[in-house]
């Protein structure tokens, strides 16, 4: 494990520019909050550790029943000025081929 060198952190200084959550970070909010829905479900849930995985959640209810989720996050354009227009995503070819199903999560407020 690393040192410090007996050096401390001004926790007042922070590189995080604004309260804003990142593209990346809006995505794992997102599954982790799938994940507790699913968990207070009462369904056991299994997430994907290889980044390239065409699904990233696999949920199990006491039924044996087996869902395979691909978790994303609504976006919207921004070059629409009268109302935000929702960004729709699609299963890839493999997704649908495995029966992969989609959930869209929404951070309106982030």
């Amino acid at each position: 494990m690393g040192s410090w060198n007996n050096k401390s952190i001004d926790s007042t200084k922070s590189n995080i520019k604004s309260n804003k959550l990142n593209r990346s970070l809006k995505g794992v909010v997102s599954e982790y909050q799938c994940c507790v829905d699913f968990s207070k479900q009462g369904k056991w849930v299994f997430k994907a550790i290889d980044p390239q995985s065409p699904c990233d959640l696999i949920t199990l209810d006491v039924d044996g029943k087996i869902d395979l989720i691909d978790v994303k996050t609504n976006t919207y354009r921004k070059n629409v000025k009268s109302y935000r227009r929702k960004i729709w995503r699609i299963p890839t070819a493999k997704q649908k081929k495995l029966g992969i199903k989609i959930l869209m999560v929404d951070h309106a407020n982030d």
